[in-house]
């Protein structure tokens, strides 16, 4: 077709549509007037000139464009715009708008009409009340929104109507108030719109014009639908007329059968719409809904469709059947067009369209219904087809059929006698044949899997059943003849032959017993009563004659007996059959492949006389039988039948039974046997286990579970018992043997195989279900609790679990005496305490504890138990430990366990135990094995403690905060502080130490909790003196602590201090260590260190005597170490107060000091005796560290300065022997050693270079287990290499020897680690410290490059490649960076050119060091670095190392080194400011360019540095050539390169290897006679010499002198030039 044809054709429907429009507007012009179409594509468009802002206007132009994605950005831009706007929207926009609206709502794309809808409900919010004048215009196209057939654009339409009514009645006001326009929108678009008006035909496919057509005509039949529906009727009666003639419109009921499936749908729908709101209009216009709906739309495509159309057939015929006949008008009968109809099927439709199809039977005139068999046939025929069409859901067959049984009975009621008989036999007895006995033949009848439903429907039919009074014999003797041949054992298919038998005997039995309850009289009853005989005949026949073999046919019988058991019965022949085989055969093939049968038969006789002795016999039978498959099926078959009578007791009393039970369930938890038959018997619905059965394979379970191999069996058995049976196990576990099973369980919950431990969770989780809120069942959970807590085994259930289980037994909100059975006796957490608490403390805690020195005091007690012999759990917890993690997780369970319910004194007890616990696991944890309250120290250990301090301190505060509420009195503090110090014994005892330290930590707290009032200060005072006149250190030492904020400035505490230092300087300190002397320095240290300015409440010259007076004390080697430490201690405060006197003290102390650190061997040494040296150490140093503030002061003491300078090499000797004397303990877990350690660090760094030894006996250092030992190690070597390398270098160049990197160095990278070495360390804490010194080794060796000159370097590489070094670092970096893994680390937040320790988490910071030093391998020893990836034979790391280097590495690589260049030429500019060579880099682009001149010519090379230098070979070219041949000038360039690549070199190197061979190739070169220069214009040096005068020239000046010359004789000599 042309262009112009399709032109005119759409012309002419353009103009149609205004015809008929026009003819349509004459019959109702009140309503309607003829105008264009607002949706049409052919339109004006809209004025936008009174728009002021020229982005919206350009957004409107591209909304009128037709690519559908310009369009949508178009409406994106312009809702953006308006929700921009602050202003209301401007008139001009809002007219642009209300005219593109409508075009733009139905767009192909989606995206355009939802964002239409949207952008419509913005501007009408901006808008407000001026849209009104606009909505007649655009209302329609809004509203149809809201059935688009895309569900995201009618939910855009929704939420744009809500912005602007946002509620149901105003959007029903909306419809009544709009009700003209919406209807002439609807009627326009219906009645004038083709496809063809509303899209382009030059720029839209066919398809897409049809689909907007679709959907505009859909959405406005639905429109209207909704109208009718929404509005009251006096609202639709104002447009009667309208919607009179809208009926009568043969256009609108011919889209019926529209080829549209939405247009389909919506006229069905509003057809019903119509029935319902408009009944009057509709029965004056049926003849013209009859002809379109039935005529045409019954024999058209209504796939999508159909069941809205049955719907509205159903309606339409129920209220005006005479649509089928009086007002049909065609040519082709009514009937016919039904069948047409039905053959269709339900065309994709859902089930419900099969339901509605008898409806419409129902409701259809009886004139169109068949009245012969024929047509009966004919039409039942025509349903049976649509039912069975290949494009029919499988789903839908059973409610099909139902439907085509119901029109059969419909259809039935019509006919004779005579035709009903034959119309049942043709048409509904293939069903019931298909469900007895199913046909491939008679595939065309198949029925759902159940068709039992169907076919007893199928016998209710008219006609049926005296047609299968016939049929019935026929089926039972083609069954018997089944069961006659059924194939034997031997024969592949007796398995599918016996199943089949049972499946038609189920079949044949349910259908009669559906036939007989459905109707007790009916005919069939003698049938069947015949029938039945004959089939237990012959099935017991078979039974007996082929010994049980054939299950089938015991199988038919147990079917018959189980579905009409009475009514077979009921026959006295065939029961007299049965009670002979069960009482005399039954017994014969109990254990044939008949048995679970044989079985349901013999249960059925269970109330007859002769079942117990037949039951025994059949049981003795199979427990007689040898184990195999056929005896646990007969046991199983006895035991778990479905048809055990409920009062079933005859297993209970069966000994041999019950111990074969027994037998195979501990058969099972040993794994030779399944769970599956015990589940069965668990399963059972009669009482098969005795109770003393069940105890005894309850307890043998309980205790499988601790044998690793039984174990997962034992759980399987407990989870299925929970399962199936759970009441076994509620009398089980109130007993002995139930709190051992709980024990086992939370034992096996914590199994290191997570599969086991998860079971065992899920199976305590459904017992504690079980236990509910019994008491008796709640103490054995309590035994368990309290027996967990103090059996510390390696077997103890954990502490979590413990918890666990008392919050699952406790009820939310409990009382104290609901849940005291949950907590620990306290007598019980007392003896489990006492050990520690007889413990005396290590000396060495006087560092960290806030009593200092009391330690010293403390006495051993000679009966004291070994707290290291204590039992412990598989963590080293101690019994007292997990109690008190116990009670603290308890109480961080407040809706549980709450605090405040518990009675005083258990209280007060939880209190003090806590707080003892806590100051024990202080020192556990600052010194491992200060008193074993743990016995394993690791870091996970270490995490656990630390969470239970943290708690713990948080209940202390807690309890502590909560006393106040509780006390009464005048000064309450001070009575309750008395009271915790009554426990505090007198003796000097490790528990009275630990009391008063109790005492000293609850008090404190408590004060700055609740504060100290002024007024109890002469009452702390008073309690002071007596405590001092009673002459008790640890109460004393305990009460300063205490009240150290109260006690301050108090003149008790001054006139104190200045007694203890008086009488200190008259006493000879050193000769009671155990009495006065001692006790009296703890005292005065312990107001000193609490009191920061009570010294200066001591008179000068008192401190004066009493330095002189200590100070031969502090020298004196003799003298015991802990009075030394207190001396150091007392010292540290009290010589800044007398800094300004001169005299010998200041040396006296220096000396002492330097002295004792020499002679100090072991720093560790003793720990458990009083002289520890740790205290003595921590003390001196801290005394050295005070004194050298004492020289940095303004006005130093010049005494003290020249002491200081004398002695400052003594002292740093005494520093690097107590260096070297830390290195044999490690102090990751040794608090007190690494405070010593810490500050040992500092104070040697601030030694001046020049007073430290050599470095050789530092090297072992590095190695040892201590961070700060470790690091002041590196530090020292690292500041010494620079100085001694110069040293090396130069005695190396004078004697011409080999350098070598030093053995002890050496020897600490020998031995590389590996990541699977490190795999169990924890890098959360810290690096491990083997590995820190292993690579901080590496750096003390690339110190020794840096520093070295280029032979002694070379010497060193060459060391190293010898030792075979590198390759053990490199495997391990690149392994722990992830090379090996292909997940190399991002390190780009790293500065890879130095490196700062401890700046990162540990992980970070190895990662920082590792590519620190793979940066300083490529930059000292590239050609190692670069051989070693060559060679590496893993693939991972050769691939992703190259990549990662040129990310990473090379950039700060390559930096580095043209920055060395540039400063080697800076300097060598300097030196040599007229050389000829010059050097250029260009760090951006990664070059050197090197030039050398010579007579004006220049020659040069260039450096290139590739992405990934060094390991990718620099590439150097020469890019000026002269004096020299192309052959030499290759080979200097391949001789740079070697420098670099193959000899290890730098650029550097390669540069002066370059100059080398130019100042090599220019020496002792002449210039040429004839042009004065070096190089000729030829680039070349002078080679033409003349045999007389030996002079050189240049070839081409020669010839040029011999062609100007017009002679051949030498310019100089005159003579013949001779080439010679």
């Amino acid at each position: 077709m042309s262009k112009r044809q399709v032109k005119s054709q759409a012309s002419s429907a353009r103009a149609a549509s205004g015809a008929f429009g026009a003819g349509f507007s004459t019959s109702s012009s009140s309503a309607f007037s003829v105008s264009s179409s607002p949706l049409a594509y052919v339109s004006e468009p809209p004025d936008l000139s009174s728009i002021s802002d020229p982005n919206v206007v350009v957004y409107f132009r591209n909304l009128s464009k037709k690519d559908s994605t310009t369009k949508a950005k178009a409406l994106e831009d312009m809702q953006a715009r308006i929700s921009s706007l602050k202003e209301p929207v401007e008139e001009g926009i809002l007219e642009a708008w209300i005219k593109m609206y409508p075009r733009a709502s139905i767009d192909n794309a989606k995206s355009v009409r939802q964002n239409a809808h949207t952008l419509h409900g913005q501007i009408a919010a901006s808008a407000g009340k001026r849209i009104a004048k606009y909505m007649p215009k655009s209302v329609g196209a809004w509203l149809s929104g809201l059935y688009d057939s895309d569900r995201s654009v009618a939910e855009a339409t929704q939420n744009s109507l809500r912005q602007v009514f946002n509620t149901p009645e105003k959007i029903q006001n909306i419809r009544r108030a709009y009700h003209k326009p919406l209807l002439e929108y609807c009627r326009d678009a219906i009645d004038k719109e083709t496809a063809l008006t509303l899209s382009d035909e030059r720029t839209t496919s066919p398809d897409d014009a049809e689909a907007k057509y679709s959907r505009v005509i859909s959405a406005c039949i639905s429109l209207v639908g909704s109208l009718l529906s929404n509005l009251k009727p006096e609202d639709l009666s104002k447009l009667q007329s309208e919607y009179t003639g809208l009926l009568t419109d043969d256009k609108l009921w011919g889209f019926a059968s529209y080829n549209d499936a939405p247009i389909r749908r919506s006229i069905h729908r509003f057809l019903k719409t119509c029935l319902s709101k408009q009944p009057e209009a509709v029965a004056a216009n049926l003849e013209a809904i009859s002809r379109p709906y039935l005529s045409v739309a019954l024999n058209s495509d209504q796939t999508g469709s159909a069941y809205d159309y049955l719907e509205a057939l159903v309606l339409l015929t129920s209220a005006h059947p005479t649509v089928w006949t009086e007002h049909y008008k065609s040519k082709t009968s009514a009937d016919r067009r039904l069948r047409q109809f039905l053959k269709k099927g339900s065309q994709s439709g859902p089930r419900d369209f099969w339901a509605r199809l008898a409806a419409l039977f129902n409701a259809l005139p009886s004139n169109i219904l068949p009245r012969t068999g024929a047509d009966a046939t004919e039409i039942l025929s025509a349903l049976h087809s649509g039912i069975v069409k290949k494009d029919e859901p499988r789903s839908n067959l059973e409610t099909a059929l139902f439907s085509y049984l119901e029109v059969t009975n419909i259809v039935c009621r019509l006919l004779p006698e005579q035709d009903r008989r034959k119309l049942a036999a043709d048409m509904i007895l293939p069903i019931i044949s298909q469900y007895l006995r199913p046909s491939p033949e008679n595939a065309q009848w198949t029925l759902p899997p159940d068709g039992l439903a169907l076919a007893s429907r199928a016998l209710t039919i008219l006609g049926v059943e005296s047609v299968l009074q016939e049929e019935w014999p026929r089926y039972v003797e083609a069954f018997i003849g089944d069961i006659r041949v059924s194939a034997p054992e031997q024969s592949k298919d007796h398995e599918r032959s016996q199943a089949s038998l049972i499946q038609q005997a189920k079949r044949l039995a349910s259908l009669q017993k559906s036939a007989l309850s459905t109707n007790p009289a009916t005919p069939l009853r003698a049938v069947f009563t015949k029938s039945n005989a004959s089939i237990i005949h012959k099935a017991l026949h078979v039974v007996r004659n082929r010994n049980g073999k054939p299950y089938g046919a015991a199988g038919t019988i147990a079917e018959f007996l189980h579905r009409n058991g009475s009514f077979i019965l009921a026959d006295k022949e065939t029961k007299q059959q049965l009670e002979d085989f069960v009482q005399q055969d039954i017994q014969k093939f109990i254990l044939s492949r008949s048995s679970s049968h044989l079985v349901d038969i013999l249960y059925t006789f269970s109330q007859s006389p002769f079942f117990e002795e037949t039951w025994g016999t059949c049981l003795k039978s199979a427990l007689n039988e040898p184990d195999s498959p056929v005896k646990v099926a007969a046991l199983e078959a006895l035991l778990t039948s479905s048809k055990i009578p409920n009062t079933f007791e005859l297993a209970l009393s069966d000994t041999e039974l019950q111990g074969y039970i027994k037998s195979s369930v501990q058969a099972t938890l040993e794994g030779s046997l399944e769970w599956d038959s015990f589940n069965r018997i668990l399963q059972s619905s009669s009482n098969i286990l005795a109770p003393e059965t069940t105890d005894e394979i309850l307890s043998s379970m309980a205790k499988s579970l601790s044998v690793s191999a039984q174990a997962p069996f034992a759980l399987q058995g407990f989870r299925q018992i929970v399962k199936q049976n759970p009441s076994l196990l509620r009398s089980f576990l109130s007993t002995q043997n139930g709190s051992d099973l709980l024990r086992q369980l939370l034992l096996a919950s914590e199994s290191p195989d997570d599969e086991i431990s998860q079971e065992a969770a899920a199976v305590n989780s459904s017992l504690q279900t079980i236990l509910g809120a019994e008491s008796t069942s709640k103490q054995s959970v309590y035994d368990v609790i309290q027996h967990g807590l103090l059996d510390a085994t390696q077997t103890s259930v954990s502490v979590e679990t413990l918890v666990d289980l008392a919050k699952q037994t406790i009820v939310p909100g409990a009382t104290w005496e609901e849940m005291a059975g949950a907590f620990p006796s306290m007598d019980d957490w007392g003896s489990a305490l006492t050990p520690f608490l007889d413990t005396p403390p290590k000396t060495s805690l006087a560092i960290t504890n806030p009593l200092g020195g009391a330690v010293y005091v403390v006495q051993s007690s000679s009966t004291r138990a070994t707290p290291e012999k204590l039992p412990r759990d598989v963590d080293g917890y101690s019994p007292a430990f997990r109690i008190a993690q116990y009670v603290i997780r308890l109480f961080k369970n407040p809706e549980f366990f709450e605090s405040k319910k518990l009675p005083s004194d258990i209280s007060d007890s939880v209190l003090s135990n806590i707080a003892l616990t806590v100051q024990l696991a202080g020192d556990n944890l600052g010194l491992a094995g200060a008193n074993d309250l743990w016995a394993a120290y690791n870091p996970e250990v270490e995490a656990d403690v630390m969470s239970f301090m943290t708690d713990a301190q948080d209940f202390i505060k807690q309890e502590l905060a909560h006393l106040r509420s509780i006390w009464v009195g005048i000064n309450p503090l001070l009575t309750w502080s008395s009271d915790l110090l009554s426990k505090c014994s007198k003796q000097s005892s490790a528990t009275a130490y630990y009391w008063a330290r109790v005492y000293s930590t609850l008090v404190s707290d408590a004060i700055e909790l609740h504060g100290s009032h002024t007024s109890l200060a002469e009452d702390i005072q008073n309690s002071l003196k007596v405590l001092q006149r009673n002459k008790d250190i640890l109460p004393l030492l305990g009460f300063l602590s205490a009240f150290k904020e109260p006690l301050a400035w108090s003149k008790s505490c001054e006139r104190m201090c200045n007694e203890l230092v008086a009488d200190l300087t008259g006493l000879d300190i050193g000769k009671k260590p155990e009495d006065v002397g001692l006790r009296q320095l703890i005292l005065l240290n312990a107001i000193l260190s609490s009191q920061e300015e009570i010294a200066q409440s001591i008179a000068k010259q008192r401190i004066i005597f009493f330095v002189k007076h200590a100070l031969p004390f502090l020298g004196d080697s003799q003298c015991p170490l802990p009075i030394r430490s207190e001396l150091c201690r007392a010292l540290t405060v009290l010589l800044p107060l007398m800094s300004d006197m001169y005299g010998e003290h200041w040396v006296g102390i220096l000396n002492s000091l330097s002295t004792s650190w020499v002679k100090t061997s072991e720093v560790e040494e003793n720990e458990s005796e009083l002289d520890s040296p740790i205290p003595f150490v921590h003390a001196s140093l801290k005394l050295y560290a005070q004194l050298r503030i004492l020289t940095q002061e303004e006005e130093p003491n010049d005494d003290l300065l020249e002491a200081w300078k004398e002695s400052e090499r003594d002292v740093a000797n005494g520093l690097i022997n107590l260096l070297k004397h830390s290195q044999h303990f490690p102090d990751e877990f040794h608090q007190p050693l690494k405070i010593v350690n810490d500050i040992l660090a500092r104070q040697i760094s601030k030694v001046p270079l020049e007073h430290l030894e050599s470095r050789e006996e530092l090297f072992p250092l590095l190695y040892v287990e201590s961070q700060p030992v470790q690091q002041t190690a590196f530090d020292i070597l690292h500041k010494q290499i620079p100085a001694a390398q110069e040293q090396i270098s130069i005695d190396s160049a004078l004697e011409k020897t080999t350098a070598r990197l030093p053995e002890e160095l050496l020897s600490l990278i020998l031995e590389s680690p590996t990541v699977s070495a490190l795999a169990e360390e924890n890098f959360e804490r810290s690096i491990p410290l083997p590995l820190r010194g292993y690579l901080l080794s590496w750096l003390l060796v690339f110190d020794h490059l840096e520093y070295a000159s280029f032979k002694v370097k070379n010497d060193y590489i060459e060391h190293i490649k010898e030792g075979e070094y590198l390759p053990g670092l490199l495997n391990f970096t690149f392994d722990f960076l992830g090379h090996a893994h292909n997940k190399p680390v991002d390190v780009s937040k790293f500065d890879v050119t130095t490196y700062t320790p401890d700046l990162e988490p540990p992980r970070r910071d190895t990662q920082w060091l590792l590519a620190h030093l793979y940066f300083l391998c490529l930059r000292h020893i590239p050609s190692l670095s670069k051989a070693w990836w060559i060679d590496c034979k893993s693939r991972p790391i050769a691939v992703t190392l190259e990549p990662w280097t040129q990310k990473y590495i090379s950039p700060p690589v390559v930096t580095a080194a043209l920055q060395s260049v540039i400063e080697w030429s800076s300097a060598q500019s300097t030196t040599d400011p007229d050389s000829p060579f010059t050097i250029k880099v260009s760090p951006r682009a990664w070059e050197i360019n090197a030039s050398y001149t010579i007579d004006e010519q220049i020659i040069s090379m260039r450096i290139t540095l590739p992405s990934a230098f060094p390991l990718s070979n620099a590439r150097i070219e020469g890019t000026n050539r002269v004096a020299v041949n192309e052959q030499k000038w290759q080979s200097w360039m391949r001789t740079s390169l070697g420098a670099i690549t193959l000899f290890n070199g730098t650029l550097i190197d390669a540069l002066t290897t370059f100059k080398r061979n130019v100042d090599g190739a220019m020496k002792g070169q002449t210039e040429c006679a004839i042009c004065y220069s070096i190089v000729g214009s030829d680039k070349k040096l002078p080679d033409k010499r003349c045999g007389t005068c030996r002079n050189l020239f240049h070839g081409g000046c020669l010839f040029k002198w011999f062609k100007s010359s017009g002679s051949s004789s030498c310019p100089l000599c005159r003579n013949p030039f001779n080439y010679g």
